[in-house]
């Protein structure tokens, strides 16, 4: 009797469907299982001429004024130009700028590239220490996402902080970030020259 009950239990054991291994991952402090993400398609760049951020494309060849605690800049693949910005792991890369009234930003967005295609904090700073944090999900080409909506309606914006991942799958934690914008209606810089002032332009 015990053998039959044991090899029936057995029988039932073995009908069950196993339960699919979730693939979490992190970028910032947001923890996600990619099998549960549902992507948007690619999105069209708002092609403004008034981008606050200054290298914003790193065709520099140098991060600053950006600051990091892992990225790099790479000629290795660009979405436009030569360089773009690479990062392996869950780490960032800053831009700070004079604030600016939200009210004033009309256009906030990226092209960003994950061959995992896992997920990617961004953060909005509207005080050293007061910041929002969402979440976007890259594509394994690159593709530009705008994140105007989540701007607060109110405030100072200061700086964009842009994260990598850790987890998710077995290949290397790859992103890539490329022509990181934010339009603002603000006064056009001026820079000094020689000849008089000129105004400043920006990438």
């Amino acid at each position: 009797m015990k053998l039959a009950t044991t090899l029936i239990a057995l029988a039932v054991i073995l009908a069950a469907p196993i339960a699919k291994a979730e693939r979490l991952a992190q970028s910032g402090t947001v923890i996600i299982d990619l099998d549960t993400v549902e992507r948007d398609g690619a999105q069209l760049p708002d092609r403004g001429t008034s981008n606050i951020l200054v290298n914003a494309g790193f065709e520099d060849g140098s991060l600053p004024p950006w600051t990091t605690n892992n990225w790099t800049v790479t000629s290795a693949d660009a979405q436009s130009g030569s360089f773009s910005c690479e990062d392996l792991g869950n780490f960032w890369v800053r831009q700070d700028f004079t604030p600016v009234d939200v009210t004033t930003v009309s256009s906030v967005g990226f092209w960003s590239k994950q061959p995992e295609q896992a997920l990617q904090a961004v953060d909005f700073y509207y005080s050293a220490s007061d910041f929002d944090e969402f979440v976007i999900f890259p594509l394994a080409d690159w593709s530009y996402f705008d994140v105007t909506s989540q701007l607060r309606g109110s405030g100072n914006l200061q700086a964009i902080r842009i994260w990598g991942y850790s987890g998710g799958g077995p290949d290397p934690d790859l992103t890539r970030i490329d022509d990181v914008v934010v339009e603002a209606d603000v006064p056009t810089p001026v820079v000094e020259s020689s000849w008089g002032r000129v105004k400043g332009l920006y990438r």
